[in-house]
């Protein structure tokens, strides 16, 4: 399953915290640095948890494995808020 950021969604780093904004609920949230992070990588293209892990494993100089483990519970925060939809860019 391919994932990607909702059409809309904004996110910025306040003071030492990130909050983002879904169109979808209307909401904002207070997320943790690996949401932001997730949210990031699908901004730029849509991808599954194993994609991303990926790429923020690229720019951190991480294991793949150890970030899956750490974004596994935001994955689906992100999902239930509104934030990510499955399916790419334009159909979000």
């Amino acid at each position: 399953m391919r994932f990607c950021c909702v059409q809309g969604v904004r996110f910025d780093l306040v003071g030492e915290s990130w909050y983002a904004y879904s169109p979808l609920s209307g909401e904002t949230l207070m997320l943790n640095d690996e949401s932001a992070a997730v949210l990031e990588v699908l901004r730029e293209a849509p991808g599954d948890i194993v994609s991303v892990c990926r790429a923020l494993a690229a720019d951190l100089d991480a294991d793949p494995a150890e970030l899956m483990e750490r974004i596994a519970p935001a994955w689906s925060l992100l999902i239930d808020n509104g934030l990510v939809v499955e399916g790419d860019a334009s159909s979000a």
